[in-house]
């Protein structure tokens, strides 16, 4: 898979020539205004209605198939499965690597930068409407959850621990995984990815969540906690949602 990183940062070296240049310090650009609640829902209220088959146009001509998958669904243990996302959630992600918000300084990161940063709303709102009718699959090479952990990971997952303050991860993405609105769906994520997410949330290497929710409750879990969880969700599978 370092060839697929390779080729397109190659691609996008000639693509992107006038787009402004990314620090080679790796060093964050998140905006002064975090997202809240209410300006979080005014900028996805104003974003313009998306169309599937745009949608898809765009997946194919800027490459996001290289990494994502003819239709969203990863190949690859390195990058995520985007489809079943909902369309607010993708375009809340796009908007986030657009303005530096998603920086966790690594190779994959600074594509999306740039990427982002060459797509106006239409086409934004478009490759969301695409992602977000496609099927989510169960992850191809899901383990499951080891058998002492598989209780006490459900347990975490649902109820949460009162004991250390999280909230179950239910609550908000749902009882199968599967998200709504701007919260991301879990179902059928490739754990490697799962894994780098949360514990850039823990080190506050990811800085895009609302309320800082996702870095209170990451601060708390342990490292096999995640890697279980992990591979807990990585094999649900859900119907995709295009809200």
């Amino acid at each position: 898979m370092l060839k697929q990183t390779f080729l397109v940062t190659t691609l996008l070296s000639v693509a992107l020539m006038t787009t402004p240049a990314i620090s080679a310090s790796h060093e964050k650009t998140v905006e002064s205004n975090p997202w809240d609640g209410l300006n979080l829902e005014q900028k996805i209220s104003s974003m313009p209605k998306g169309d599937a088959i745009r949608g898809k146009a765009v997946h194919e001509q800027m490459m996001c198939n290289t990494c994502h998958g003819p239709a969203g669904e990863s190949p690859s243990r390195n990058y995520p499965t985007l489809s079943g996302q909902s369309a607010k959630y993708i375009m809340k992600m796009m908007l986030d690597y657009q303005v530096g918000r998603r920086w966790e300084d690594h190779k994959q990161s600074e594509i999306m930068v740039k990427l982002a940063n060459t797509m106006d709303d239409q086409k934004i709102a478009d490759i969301a409407e695409f992602y977000a009718g496609q099927p989510r699959n169960a992850w191809g090479f899901a383990q499951p959850v080891q058998q002492g952990a598989a209780k006490s990971i459900a347990q975490l997952v649902m109820l949460g621990d009162d004991s250390r303050m999280i909230i179950g991860c239910a609550t908000c993405h749902g009882a199968a995984g599967e998200g709504s609105g701007i919260i991301p769906a879990l179902a059928g994520q490739v754990p490697e990815y799962f894994k780098r997410a949360t514990k850039a949330f823990r080190s506050d290497n990811r800085l895009n969540d609302v309320n800082e929710l996702m870095r209170q409750i990451a601060d708390r879990l342990t490292d096999e906690e995640i890697d279980a969880m992990a591979d807990y969700y990585a094999s649900l599978g859900t119907a995709p949602k295009a809200n």
